[in-house]
């Protein structure tokens, strides 16, 4: 009879394996972590983008208004929209191209 009480014990011992522990968890949260950072990356950086690309604007609004004459003016500020807007539109499709 002592035989039997032995291997029951060994085959209980084979059936539970190294990965089965109680406190050990199965918890797949880093990428999602990962994910919401970059998110919170790509805002912060938008915010900032917008912030210093209005700073930018105004500035450069002054600088033509300043060393160009009154007769080009219009053209050398819808230039210089039309360079800002593409660059931002660039620079955010790359960003989303990366985050999906």
């Amino acid at each position: 009879m002592s035989d039997t009480s032995t291997t029951d014990t060994a085959a209980q011992d084979t059936e539970t394996g190294p990965g089965d522990a109680v406190d050990e968890s199965d918890d797949n949260t880093g990428p999602a972590i990962a994910v919401y950072a970059q998110w919170a990356v790509f805002a912060i950086l938008t915010l900032v983008a917008l912030i210093a690309t209005l700073q930018f604007y105004f500035s450069a609004s002054s600088a033509i208004d300043t060393f160009v004459t009154d007769r080009y003016r219009p053209l050398f500020k819808a230039a210089f929209n039309l360079a800002v807007v593409l660059v931002c539109g660039l620079g955010l499709s790359v960003l989303v191209r990366r985050l999906v």
